[in-house]
């Protein structure tokens, strides 16, 4: 029994620390307007709220079978930052040549007026705290939800729940952190670049986090911006 309290602990503690560098994260920079607004722009308040995520992401993940540390992965890190690549790749090609006439004249300049340091040290810390907020617990805890009317014959999600989990937990942050804020009418095309920009590269984190752990996501998410800012730099600041 002692020897198995030991290695439940030893589980846990990547995820402690994923929580404390997320804390001191919120603490620095709010990022998601939602977290921001429940905690009344406290950075007290948003580095003790970012555990209580935690705690409920780790709830819900191990009632659906969901995992913390990576698996099934003959390169755990090679993979996920070969997935990188591609996302950054993609995104890059929608921005830079796909949809360039729906790009924000203010998204444009920015790289052109901030520098690639800058976008860095912004967009990763961010993307690492979106998993923590949106995979980790949104994701996980619509998936248990989702599952208990749609399981198989073992009560567990069925595979649609998990896809559905997936979708919904991006769309919800998509649409808090980047429909609501953005300026100017909402047409078809622009709910469709939002969808391939935003929607996809969400749904492949989430992927990945259901079958590789979520430090496979996290992975994936935060190392795209290294690969993705200078490219956007090239094509946009021109």
């Amino acid at each position: 029994m002692h020897q198995r309290r030991n290695a439940s602990m030893e589980i846990d503690r990547p995820l402690l620390t994923a929580l404390g560098v997320g804390s001191l994260i919120a603490a620095v920079a709010p990022f998601d307007l939602a977290f921001d607004s429940l905690t009344h722009g406290s950075p007290l308040a948003r580095a003790l709220a970012l555990p209580v995520i935690g705690i409920v992401g780790f709830l819900a993940a191990r009632r659906v079978g969901l995992g913390f540390g990576l698996k099934d992965l003959e390169y755990p890190v090679g993979f996920p930052i070969l997935v990188a690549a591609l996302v950054a790749a993609g995104v890059a090609i929608v921005d830079g040549f796909l949809f360039r006439g729906y790009l924000s004249s203010n998204y444009v300049q920015i790289f052109s007026t901030v520098g690639l340091t800058s976008r860095l040290l912004y967009f990763m810390p961010r993307a690492f705290n979106e998993n923590l907020i949106y995979r980790w617990c949104v994701m996980s805890t619509l998936i248990w939800m989702i599952g208990t009317l749609w399981h198989d014959a073992d009560r567990r999600p069925a595979d649609g729940a998990y896809w559905l989990g997936i979708v919904l937990a991006q769309v919800i942050n998509i649409s808090i952190n980047v429909v609501a804020v953005s300026h100017g009418p909402v047409t078809p095309g622009l709910l469709v670049y939002d969808c391939i920009r935003y929607i996809v590269p969400g749904v492949i984190w989430g992927y990945l986090y259901w079958r590789h752990g979520f430090v496979a996501a996290e992975i994936a998410s935060v190392g795209t911006h290294p690969l993705l800012q200078p490219a956007l730099g090239f094509l946009l600041a021109r």
